[in-house]
């Protein structure tokens, strides 16, 4: 197993993670586990693992790195929702919108359009939370104790909105696209030994959604390098 270490690009004056613990050899019972299994037709469209292949060439079924997160004081705990990366997003009316981190703005959106007072201060205790934890305490326990707030189309879009905040997230901070970027041809997992869902689980029979959308947001970070450059030499 390798590790990772930080270093400083002097050129840039930012920090990057180099591969030097944590990195696993992907082998044929590898694709069939958690880490790469089939998932739904859910748009926004996440690759495959040959579909990966495609997109992004750095990426092979049977020669890739896979690297875990999962805490945000974790080497590569900047991908993490709970990191402390604030984020600005337009709401309903157009407006721009201060949010904590990525987390807070995914857990508020569950409320976010219901006509109900209730609701509407659950958004506001939400985004007015101190932290990431205290914003996905609020949201789930309020999802799990009362569901008939929970927008009623959440299931279909909860994970457009989670791209959207995450594309924003490696977007407007240079130092977090670099380390997106410096993962090209590595398999991302967010390593949850209890979200199923976003997470890879702690067997790998997670669906790791959350591994997958920073996945697909690196290979459209990537084609956009590309596009750039080839312009740029015309």
């Amino acid at each position: 197993m390798v590790g990772f270490v930080m270093k400083k690009d002097n050129s840039e004056g930012l920090y990057c993670c180099l591969p030097v613990a944590y990195k696993l050899q992907i082998g044929p019972d590898m694709l069939i586990s958690g880490f790469l299994q089939p998932i739904p037709d859910i748009t926004p469209t996440i690759p495959s693992m040959e579909e990966t292949s495609l997109i992004d060439p750095t990426v092979t079924p049977y020669e890739s790195n896979i690297i875990f997160f999962y805490k945000t004081w974790d080497p590569y705990g900047a991908f993490s929702n709970f990191s402390p990366h604030p984020i600005q997003m337009t709401d309903e009316r157009g407006d721009y919108l201060s949010w904590p981190s990525v987390e807070h703005y995914y857990q508020a959106h569950k409320f976010i359009g219901v006509n109900d007072p209730v609701a509407r201060k659950c958004v506001g205790d939400i985004r007015s939370a101190k932290s990431p934890e205290e914003a996905a305490r609020i949201g789930r326990t309020m999802q799990r104790q009362c569901p008939d707030l929970v927008r009623s189309d959440w299931e279909s879009v909860k994970i457009d909105v989670m791209y959207k905040g995450l594309k924003c997230k490696f977007s407007i901070y240079p130092h977090l696209n670099s380390m997106l970027l410096s993962t090209a041809g590595s398999i991302l997992v967010e390593a949850s030994p209890h979200d199923l869902f976003w997470g890879g689980g702690r067997d790998g029979e997670g669906l790791n959604y959350l591994g997958r959308l920073l996945m697909q947001l690196r290979s459209e970070f990537l084609d956009d390098d590309s596009s750039s450059t080839s312009t740029s030499n015309m």
